[in-house]
């Protein structure tokens, strides 16, 4: 199975980081997600979608609005609230200051990029298999007693992951334990410290390798953001190749 949901909700969180900013709004571009746009004082909900993001402008370009009076209010300079649901996630920002441009021949607004946005997990995180073809590696390391446990990815979502370490490692491993100290290796990024903790494990005798649950624990922007851009990697793949499996 390439994706299983798991977790429960997570309480709504503020993202302030530049960058992190850049890669949602990206991803909302690439999956052609529809906004949901509302103008303080009104009622009505338009919609439109992101057409472009310019980082080194600092604009965020968003197609014309429908229904097209939204468009009027935009160009009078009302401020507007835009909402935009990806894989369970609900996300949030506030839009002002529009300004009608055109993008190759066709017409669009050029909004200033979000300093904020908010972000709220509203169901279980989806949790993606990582083929063996891929490298990753997790260092389990113990911040106050002399463990150290090194192994591969599983699978991995944006709350935890599931590891495969070589040999049987049930006893040094006890659920609810917290391996501080610890390293994960992604794809396309520098290894980064993460606290990790151990939630499950299991050993499976046919292969001789201990098959362990692990939680990130309050992982910083700096960690979160390699781990998200990785999950919505394997996202992308897995609906890719479940497309071409259908013809």
């Amino acid at each position: 199975m390439l994706f299983e949901q798991e977790g429960s909700p997570q309480p709504p969180r503020e993202v302030t980081a530049s960058i992190e900013i850049h890669i949602l709004l990206k991803n909302l571009q690439q999956f052609h997600i529809p906004l949901s746009i509302t103008f303080d004082g009104r009622s009505q909900t338009f919609q439109s979608y992101i057409v472009d993001l310019d980082t080194q402008n600092g604009a965020l370009l968003i197609d014309e609005m429908i229904p097209h009076i939204g468009d009027k209010w935009a160009s009078q300079g009302e401020s507007f609230r835009i909402d935009a649901w990806l894989d369970g996630v609900h996300m949030r920002w506030v839009g002002a200051d529009a300004k009608r441009v055109m993008l190759e021949d066709a017409p669009a607004f050029s909004v200033p990029l979000p300093h904020s946005m908010i972000y709220h997990q509203r169901r279980g995180a989806f949790r993606a298999t990582v083929q063996r073809s891929i490298d990753t590696r997790v260092e389990l390391i113990h911040a106050k007693h002399q463990r150290r446990f090194e192994g591969e990815l599983l699978d991995i979502s944006a709350t935890g992951c599931k590891a495969r370490l070589l040999g049987n490692h049930v006893q040094g491993l006890q659920p609810g334990e917290r391996y501080e100290l610890s390293r994960l290796l992604l794809p396309d990024a520098a290894e980064f410290d993460i606290n990790l903790e151990i939630r499950h494990r299991e050993y499976h005798q046919d292969s001789g390798t201990t098959h362990v649950g692990l939680r990130f624990h309050q992982p910083s922007p700096q960690a979160q953001r390699p781990i998200d851009r990785f999950v919505h990697y394997l996202q992308r793949e897995a609906r890719r190749l479940e497309k071409e499996d259908l013809f």
